[in-house]
C-alpha cells in the first residue's frame, strides 16, 4: 500500500525526486494515490530530493501538473525534504504531533448536508478510516447507514478497501 505507517493511522509513500519523475512517466505515480486513498484517509508523499533535478526527460511543467494534481484533487499532502536525514526528521515530528494530537476528536465546522444521501455519507465518513470513496461503498453493501452501524467486522471486511484493522477501528467506536 506504502512505504511507511505511522501508529497505523498515517501512511507515507516515499519517493526520491528521481522516482516521482519516473513514476509520473509510467503512470505508477496516481495508481499508487489511488490505493492510499482507497486505504487512509491520512496519507501522505514524502518527497526525497528534488524531481526537478534529475537527468530524467520530463518537462518541470509535467512535475508540477502532477504535484497540484496530488493535493488538489486527490487530497494528498506533499512534503519535500532535502535528503534522508532531512526525511528521519520529517517522520519523527509527524510522529510526535500524531502522539500529543490523535486523542483529540476531530470536530467537523463549517459544512451541513441539506440532501438525505450526503446526510448519509456525512455520518458514514465520520467512521475512523472512512474517506469520501470507502463512504460511497459502504452504503452500496449495507443499503442503509443503520445496518453499516450493526455489521460485524467480518461484514465490513467484505468490502474493497477496508481490512481487519479498520475493521476494528470501526466496530471499537460503534460499539
Amino acid at each position: 500500500m506504502c512505504d511507511y505507517a505511522i501508529e497505523h493511522a498515517i501512511y507515507i509513500e516515499r519517493k526520491t525526486g528521481r522516482d516521482l519523475a519516473i513514476s509520473i512517466i509510467d503512470g505508477r505515480l496516481f495508481r499508487q494515490a489511488s490505493r492510499m486513498k482507497r486505504s487512509s484517509s491520512r496519507c501522505l508523499f514524502l518527497i526525497e530530493g528534488s524531481p526537478f533535478d534529475t537527468n530524467i526527460d520530463i518537462s518541470r511543467d509535467s512535475i508540477r501538473g502532477a504535484l497540484v494534481c496530488l493535493q488538489a484533487i486527490w487530497y494528498i499532502p506533499v512534503i519535500f525534504a532535502a535528503d534522508s536525514g532531512h526525511a528521519c526528521l520529517i517522520f519523527t515530528m509527524i510522529t510526535k504531533q500524531w502522539n500529543k494530537l490523535s486523542h483529540l476528536v476531530e470536530l467537523r465546522h463549517g459544512y451541513r448536508p441539506k440532501k438525505l444521501i450526503t446526510r448519509q455519507l456525512y455520518i458514514i465518513q465520520s467512521l475512523p478510516q472512512v474517506g469520501p470513496l470507502l463512504a460511497k461503498r459502504l452504503p452500496d453493501r449495507f443499503s442503509s447507514v443503520q445496518n453499516i452501524i450493526n455489521a460485524s467486522e467480518e461484514d465490513l471486511m467484505k468490502i474493497e478497501g477496508i481490512g481487519r484493522f479498520k475493521a476494528q477501528m470501526i466496530r471499537a467506536v460503534l460499539i
